[in-house]
């Protein structure tokens, strides 16, 4: 009789990460830095999610197939990290004519676009991969398990363990699903269940440009740019293929020695790309030679369909029209007592469906597991302590000049809001939004204020010296001094956007926009004060970290 050899024992890590992309690589940078055990499974057999970077042979221009643009007005997080990494950026090319095609027996129309289209957005040069590369290149080996589809989620008591379709179960103290809303509830089974409020808030997540298709043409030569054209055109007529046209030239300088792009956005939805497969790369050509002439014929396309991806795009996304992203605050609170934590751009409470949303919920995530952390066995704790102080050093301070300091701060953050609100208004005019403009850019503007000023305490913890201030029914006596600042800030915030809509040409064919009812301003308001209600929240409960964790100066 023989003696049977026991299977190995899967080691404990201490979080794993479901999804390999922005956020889930972000966030596991942050963790192995602090010295914790970090698992991340990726159901891919590459890193990056919905970022995708094809290369050209034919030019050797880098092109960005999933995100593209960010904004570093408003989206400060990725333009930092970008600086942080040594990553460049190139301004996205707008200056020229714009098309518009509106009726498919027509010449084009040519319209002079001042101020551009695009809102001043810029590209990672080489690509958005470079950023996924650097995050990938912070990680120890091993980090990562490619080709590791996550299938279940059961609570064991101690740990939670991971099921995977294909190699050993993996088990963990944490875990981060950084993957979109939509697809959890499609593709993951938990035990114990989700409550039927958490799973009704998935569902009704839409994943950003999931059941999208995007097209990138490479020439010799950006030929639109000699024509004075600046690469942009809008197609609005029945039997469009491509909806959208912008210029995605690998370099962003006005010479036309160098390559040109052609990027869009494909107006037919899945259905439609499906019955047309075959014939698509002609009637791209076709639709690119309407727009430019013959010079944008023969061009080498690389296009590619999110659609057919299933680590993307849900059912539920496939078979609904497309739908602005909507974060769900539901989906920012831990599950399974403070064991799993949703990310991903989705539910980025600003910046989501964005590469800064991706990166606000890896931020937002790696305070909440230093909050357990914090929690736990002491060692865990004094890592966590450690680290805030390594990163703070410099900035350390006495309280009374912390608080200062982050009340200027709260004033400077205050007194851009109004520029913020316009830039945010004309992103969604841009991107031919036309439902709840008003409300939607108001609470980006306070979401972007609350995620900046969060990010600016970070550093001043040390200095507050909250472990040795009062603390009394769960609120830290440092967290009324810290909140002053923003006194009238809602009411300030809405006086202000309304009285650039009462003047904007741009809002005046928008009459609930140019002056919104009193049912628009009551949800805005209501808004606004849910999102100062879990700002208020978040910022105590970082000081309380701080308080247990020992962070003094």
């Amino acid at each position: 009789m023989t003696t049977p050899v026991p299977l190995p024992v899967a080691p404990l890590a201490d979080v794993a990460i479901v999804g390999a992309g922005l956020c889930g690589l972000a966030l596991a940078r942050v963790l192995t830095a602090r010295g914790l055990r970090v698992q991340v499974l990726e159901a891919r057999s590459r890193l990056g999610g919905r970022v995708l970077t094809a290369q050209c042979e034919a030019t050797g221009q880098a092109l960005d197939l999933g995100p593209t643009w960010f904004w570093p007005e408003t989206e400060p997080r990725i333009a930092a990290l970008l600086a942080e990494l040594d990553l460049s950026s190139i301004a996205q090319h707008d200056p020229g004519d714009a098309l518009w095609l509106t009726d498919p027996s027509r010449a084009p129309e040519r319209h002079v676009q001042a101020g551009g289209i695009h809102a001043g957005a810029r590209r990672i040069q080489g690509g958005a991969i470079r950023l996924v590369e650097a995050l990938a290149a912070a990680l120890p080996p091993d980090t990562v398990r490619l080709d590791a589809a996550v299938t279940a989620l059961r609570e064991r008591g101690s740990f939670i363990e991971i099921t995977t379709a294909s190699g050993p179960a993996l088990k963990a103290k944490q875990v981060v699903l950084a993957l979109p809303p939509r697809l959890l509830r499609e593709l993951i089974q938990f035990a114990p269940a989700l409550p039927d409020s958490v799973l009704q808030a998935l569902a009704d997540s839409p994943t950003w440009m999931a059941a999208q298709a995007k097209a990138v043409t490479t020439f010799v030569t950006p030929f639109w740019r000699t024509a004075g054209q600046s690469g942009n055109a809008f197609v609005r007529h029945p039997q469009a293929v491509l909806a959208e046209v912008f210029d995605c030239c690998a370099d962003s300088l006005d010479t036309h020695t160098q390559a040109g792009a052609l990027g869009g956005f494909i107006a037919l939805n899945a259905a439609q790309r499906d019955q047309f497969r075959r014939s698509l790369p002609l009637l791209i050509d076709s639709q690119l030679a309407q727009l430019y002439g013959v010079s944008a014929q023969g061009g080498h396309l690389f296009l590619q369909d999110w659609a057919t991806e299933p680590w993307t795009c849900s059912m539920t996304d496939r078979a609904n029209p497309p739908e602005p992203p909507q974060a769900d605050p539901l989906l920012r609170q831990p599950l399974w007592n403070g064991r799993v934590f949703f990310g991903g751009s989705e539910t980025a409470a600003h910046g989501t469906g964005h590469m800064e949303g991706a990166l606000e919920s890896a931020d937002r995530i790696a305070h909440a597991l230093a909050r357990a952390q914090a929690g736990s066995p002491p060692h865990a704790a004094r890592i966590f302590a450690r680290a805030q102080a390594e990163v703070s050093a410099a900035s350390r301070t006495s309280r009374a000049a912390a608080i200062g300091t982050f009340s200027a701060n709260v004033l400077s953050l205050r007194g851009m809001a109004p520029e913020r609100y316009r830039l945010h208004l004309t992103r969604l005019l841009v991107a031919q939004q036309s439902d709840m403009l008003t409300q939607r850019a108001v609470l980006a503007t306070a979401d972007q204020c609350y995620s900046e000023a969060l990010a600016q305490l970070d550093p001043l913890l040390p200095g507050l010296d909250a472990a040795n201030a009062d603390v009394a029914h769960g609120r830290h006596a440092l967290s009324a001094a810290l909140l002053a600042p923003f006194e009238g800030w809602n009411k300030n915030l809405l006086d202000a956007a309304l009285s650039h809509n009462a003047s904007s040409c741009a809002l005046s064919n928008f009459p609930q926009e140019h002056r919104p009812d009193a049912d628009t301003l009551r949800a805005i308001t209501l808004d606004l004060a849910a999102a100062w209600r879990e700002f208020a929240i978040e910022l105590n409960t970082r000081l309380l970290v701080a308080a247990e964790s020992g962070v003094t100066a």
